[in-house]
């Protein structure tokens, strides 16, 4: 079973930028994965807009339940996987947390058969 540690989440602000910047875009099912692939280090983090959820209650359960599901599933990337991803919810229904498994499972498989 995976954890999800600290020093897997993004802490650097010049990373962000760099992401938003630079970064690639894929999405599914209201959520966007925004991702640099480097072979420096992996990074992950996650939001939920404050424009579409406006109780912190509702945004952090979102992210609670996108945190879930990329630790289940982030032996699909691999041991050897390297980039910085962000996923941002992006839709006004709340899912379940079955509904955001699946879309993190077709958004990581994505990622990782991604090239760059």
């Amino acid at each position: 079973m995976y954890s999800f540690p600290k020093q897997l989440r993004i802490t650097n602000d010049t990373q962000l930028q760099e992401l938003f910047a630079t970064g690639k875009s894929l999405s599914f099912d209201g959520i966007i994965l925004k991702y640099i692939n480097e072979k420096k280090e992996f990074k992950i983090g996650f939001s939920a807009s404050k424009r579409l959820h406006q109780s912190a209650v509702t945004r952090n359960l979102i992210k609670r339940r996108m945190r879930e599901s990329f630790r289940l599933q982030q032996q699909l990337l691999g041991p050897s996987f390297s980039g910085i991803g962000y996923f941002i919810y992006n839709d006004e229904k709340v899912k379940s947390s079955q509904e955001i498994y699946a879309a993190f499972t077709h958004l990581l498989m994505n990622w990782k058969n991604s090239d760059t």
